[in-house]
């Protein structure tokens, strides 16, 4: 008689708690016929905590991002770049920008603008804003965007809760 081998299938152990992941969706054809081309989430409004990951996470799917673009009044503080991956990225600050847009520039080719999702959206809030954001049949700005999904779109800054009528 020989020794049975018996392989186990297990799960593979749990994830150590760590940082989770970009929140970003793009549309996936960059087909540049919407107001914006995606939507961003970011955790906070300090453009030094969030800009790296987004600008990596773009440097990625969308190739080398030499620039950004933001509205002053919508960010804690106005860096005038930001480091990512050894490099140093120019941030342009600018008044007259919507606010619930971030302007990316990509090495050699056009702009992409995307949906900025204010940070204190619900997950399902913000995934509704992102996924329309991504939509190329969505023709809707910003704003129009961010009020279907529940989220004002009127003012960056947190929107306190409306009673009901």
């Amino acid at each position: 008689m020989t020794a049975a081998t018996s392989t186990l299938t297990t799960a593979p152990p749990p994830r150590a708690p760590g940082p989770p992941g970009l929140r970003l969706q793009l549309d996936p054809t960059m087909a540049g016929t919407g107001a914006v081309d995606g939507g961003w989430w970011p955790r906070s409004r300090d453009p030094d905590a969030e800009l790296p990951g987004l600008i990596a996470g773009l440097d990625s799917s969308l190739g080398p991002i030499t620039r950004v673009a933001l509205n002053v009044d919508a960010w804690d503080t106005t860096p005038r770049r930001v480091a990512v991956n050894g490099r140093r990225v120019r941030v342009g600050w600018f008044r007259h920008m919507d606010a619930h847009t971030i302007g990316v520039t990509r090495a050699g080719q056009d702009r992409v603008v995307l949906l900025v999702v204010p940070p204190q959206a619900t997950t399902a809030a913000a995934g509704s804003a992102m996924a329309m954001a991504a939509d190329a049949a969505n023709n809707a700005g910003p704003a129009d965007i961010l009020a279907a999904a529940g989220l004002g779109g009127q003012d960056p800054a947190p929107v306190p809760p409306q009673p009901l009528s």
